[in-house]
């Protein structure tokens, strides 16, 4: 399909603004979570609505800042993984406290697996897209945000050699770019942890590979030259983990994960916490 709009940054006409408004609906009814913007961006860009440049993304942004104030867009259609603060919990008595335990207990099922698993993301907007799926699972996320600080490095091989320690099979799932910094950076993390910290670990690139642009229709874009590693980078073009659908991404981490789960002690240690439950919820305050 012929893009509808030009690259140059110009006004839309009232035409053009209902079409992009309609599609950007047509999009986000179908998305069963949040999507980020990165992500609507190159949904509408394979739809062929808008072309493939930074300003046209520019113009997204703004567009989507003005629909969602005058109510055209809903606020939740998107992840925000900045949306945080710092807060001891309270509660309002005891009674209050034990609901909370109620609602939030879980049991630790990793502790009768042979694995040990944690998932790494190299950009803050991914986490709130596959979150959701980990945490199902127990499933730790890490955002190291490109080249992962030797602080926090340093802090993830204590807890990695202490599984170790402990028989466990350590496993990093890592989501990038596929470009010359998301490679060099994924490749920085690995050798850190396995040749200063001297962790025994399995760091498994789930995304971007090459294999999943032509079978997932990724968007490509050229290596940006001004990228100090591109005269390293082996491939032709650049494919960024924004591109890839949230359904996708979710699939292949659930995929993943479970690939690694001994299903029958899953399973006993369900068991074991619905029972753990039910006694939650028999528990009373007396006065």
């Amino acid at each position: 399909m012929r893009n509808r709009y030009r690259s140059r940054s110009i006004r839309r006409s009232p035409v053009e603004l209902a079409a992009l408004l309609a599609a950007i609906r047509s999009i986000l009814d179908g998305e069963e979570h949040p999507i980020t913007v990165r992500h609507l961006f190159y949904r509408l860009v394979g739809l062929g609505v808008i072309p493939k440049t930074e300003n046209a993304y520019r113009g997204l942004v703004n567009h989507l800042s003005n629909w969602r104030r005058n109510g055209e867009i809903p606020w939740d259609g998107f992840a925000d993984s900045t949306r945080w603060h710092i807060r001891k919990p309270a509660f309002d008595g005891v009674e209050d406290a034990l609901q909370g335990t109620r609602e939030t207990y879980r049991r630790d099922m990793w502790t009768t697996q042979p694995h040990y698993v944690e998932l790494w993301l190299e950009k803050d907007a991914i986490a709130s897209i596959v979150a959701d799926v980990a945490g199902e699972f127990g499933v730790p996320v890490f955002v190291c945000r490109g080249f992962a600080s030797l602080s926090s490095l340093y802090g993830a091989a204590q807890t990695f050699k202490e599984m170790a320690g402990n028989g466990k099979r350590v496993t990093i799932f890592h989501l990038g770019d596929y470009d010359p910094s998301g490679h060099a950076a994924a490749d920085a993390i690995e050798r850190t942890l396995i040749d200063d910290f001297e962790c025994d670990i399995y760091f498994d690139r789930l995304a971007i590979l090459p294999g999943q642009i032509a079978r997932l229709h990724l968007p490509t874009r050229p290596t940006k030259q001004s990228d100090s590693r591109a005269r390293n980078w082996s491939g032709a073009e650049c494919v960024e983990l924004d591109s890839m659908k949230p359904a996708d991404m979710r699939a292949l981490v659930e995929d993943s994960i479970t690939d690694l789960i001994d299903a029958h002690e899953w399973r006993q240690l369900q068991k074991i916490e619905k029972a753990e439950r039910e006694s939650l919820a028999k528990i009373r305050v007396v006065a």
